[in-house]
């Protein structure tokens, strides 16, 4: 077991609304060990942004409200110390990268201040270092030092999304958590800016979160793959076991919802149906309604983990006592 960065413990969040409670994380754990990078893995409503947030202690409350569990960020218990505390904590232990770059800068103040600003909150550095090192940052990811003083509007998307991460990675984080970082950027730029978090991620020794629903990226950047669905992670392994030896049938459905572009005449094979409203969750398995596969228990008892490998397992009834059962996963 190599050191461990993050790790959270039966957490739960739910959102109290006047529609009713949203139960948004259902009791999921997950552990991030030094060096290596997690894909959390999902549809829209999944959990993924809600459990991301909530590392850093930034769930709305209201509506939100962190039921139970632990988050243990480099051996600290970030849901027991004091807001005053976090502060301290965001920016210098744990950062991140927001999807939409278009709206994470202010447009009223340059980059290099934007960049400058984190560095002076958490580093005992004067204004002129600050400044010098905000310009190291820039340099860093690609963006010519000399265009410190320009504001955020004078950017293209992906060098906007460049900035967030020079502001994100300026402190050293042990941790980054990048929630969807390319998607409003174009395929060219995806693919620079993916490259870009992988070598700043190995030459700063970081751990990182990367929250996505596109599974080339998870191939491309990630170390371990979890599989989250209606606020529960139901498949969880290295990248190897979750591309090559898929046991949840809803990750075999996000497999076979990919073109394959060794046979372009090959249809495309959606999941059925929608998600389980979180206003109204099942009993039983979340999933159990858009499964092939389902069984009788699947509608009134939640399936428990079963493991396959000290690193892989699923929840799954179909497993229980099943072991040798093998999906028709279409990438096969």
């Amino acid at each position: 077991m190599r050191n461990k960065v993050l790790e959270i413990k039966n957490l739960k969040i739910r959102y109290v609304t006047d529609d009713g409670i949203v139960e948004a994380v259902n009791g999921i754990d997950m552990l991030i060990e030094k060096g290596r990078t997690l894909g959390l893995v999902g549809e829209t409503g999944a959990g993924k942004t809600t459990t991301a947030m909530s590392i850093l202690r930034l769930i709305p409350d209201p509506p939100g409200e962190i039921i139970s569990g632990d988050i243990i960020l480099d051996n600290i218990k970030l849901l027991e110390i004091s807001e005053n505390e976090m502060e301290t904590i965001r920016g210098r232990l744990v950062s991140m990268i927001f999807q939409d770059p278009m709206t994470a800068l202010n447009p009223s103040i340059c980059v290099g201040e934007q960049i400058s600003e984190a560095i002076s909150i958490h580093q005992d550095v004067t204004k002129e270092g600050a400044k010098e090192k905000a310009r190291e940052m820039l340099e860093i990811v690609g963006i010519p030092g000399s265009r410190m003083e320009e504001y955020p509007h004078q950017f293209s998307g992906g060098m906007k999304q460049r900035v967030i991460i020079a502001i994100a990675l300026s402190c050293s984080p042990k941790l980054l958590i990048a929630d969807e970082p390319t998607t409003a950027l174009d395929v060219t730029i995806q693919a620079q800016v993916l490259e870009l978090m992988k070598e700043l991620k190995e030459k700063l020794e970081m751990s990182m979160l990367m929250i996505t629903h596109d599974l080339g990226v998870v191939a491309e950047v990630c170390d371990d793959v979890a599989i989250m669905y209606a606020g529960r992670i139901v498949e969880q392994g290295n990248l190897e076991e979750i591309f090559k030896y898929t046991k949840h049938p809803y990750t075999e459905g996000l497999f076979n919802s990919i073109p394959n572009i060794d046979d372009r005449k090959a249809e495309l094979i959606p999941i059925r149906g929608l998600m389980s409203d979180p206003y109204n969750l099942p009993d039983g398995c979340s999933f159990c309604d858009r499964c092939d596969y389902a069984l009788d228990i699947c509608q009134t008892e939640k399936p428990k983990k079963i493991y396959f490998s000290g690193t892989h397992f699923s929840e799954c009834h179909l497993y229980s006592g099943n072991s040798d059962f093998q999906l028709n996963c279409g990438k096969k």
